[in-house]
């Protein structure tokens, strides 16, 4: 085991690109840390890869985009990367992040049954809501950037050294800020519309198993 760390990054359609993107500033503060980045974007974001890079690397923490199911992560084009059948040979010993809908209702639990360290999801829906002016510039998109940049935070609190409970309360803490200004006179009509949809990630956002666990041990 090394506190390297693995990310899927298909882009297969405008959800998993957005993710695709945001990911990358995951990957560049990972990489300012000195933490080896195991990148499978695109295409490479495929079961195949998926099971060869975590067999053969190790990694201490798998941060997973994707579409995703109660008992399923995939991957490029919606091929299922990760299921119950194999979980357990994947996932021992790992700090788990699933950007996805639903995994953490019976993937996140089951995960841990079968020795995986931590697994930080959601239960239900994951939810993206795109500006209507920026939605082919992801990262300049402020809509998305508070549905984003939160959950962006569980990752790269994890890489900064600090706990799966540090890094599920950052996220968590971050998303009810920006609930609260969205509901706020402050806030645009685009951006009160989407303030539902932040709190109900807010609310199916989980965390099982160990939450002292680090990337460094």
């Amino acid at each position: 085991m090394n506190n390297s760390i693995l990310i899927t990054r298909p882009n297969h359609d405008f959800p998993t690109t957005y993710l695709y993107y945001w990911s990358e500033l995951v990957i560049d503060e990972a990489k300012r840390k000195g933490i080896t980045v195991l990148d499978l974007d695109g295409k490479k974001a495929s079961k195949q890869k998926f099971s060869s890079y975590v067999s053969r690397n190790n990694p201490r923490l798998i941060f997973l985009n994707g579409h995703g199911s109660k008992d399923s992560v995939a991957g490029y084009d919606n091929e299922i990367l990760l299921d119950e059948d194999n979980c357990e040979v994947l996932l021992r010993a790992k700090i788990i992040y699933a950007r996805s809908c639903e995994a953490g209702a019976k993937l996140g639990p089951f995960s841990i049954e079968k020795g995986a360290t931590v697994f930080i999801g959601y239960n239900k829906d994951f939810w993206l809501i795109r500006s209507r002016q920026r939605g082919t510039k992801p990262l300049t998109d402020p809509i998305a950037k508070l549905f984003l940049e939160p959950s962006n935070l569980v990752p790269i609190t994890l890489i900064k050294g600090n706990s799966a409970q540090e890094a599920y309360q950052k996220s968590q803490d971050d998303m009810r800020r920006n609930f609260s200004y969205m509901i706020s006179s402050k806030s645009s009509h685009e951006e009160r519309d989407a303030a539902f949809f932040l709190f109900s990630n807010y609310t199916c956002q989980i965390i099982v198993g160990d939450k002292q666990a680090c990337l460094n041990k």
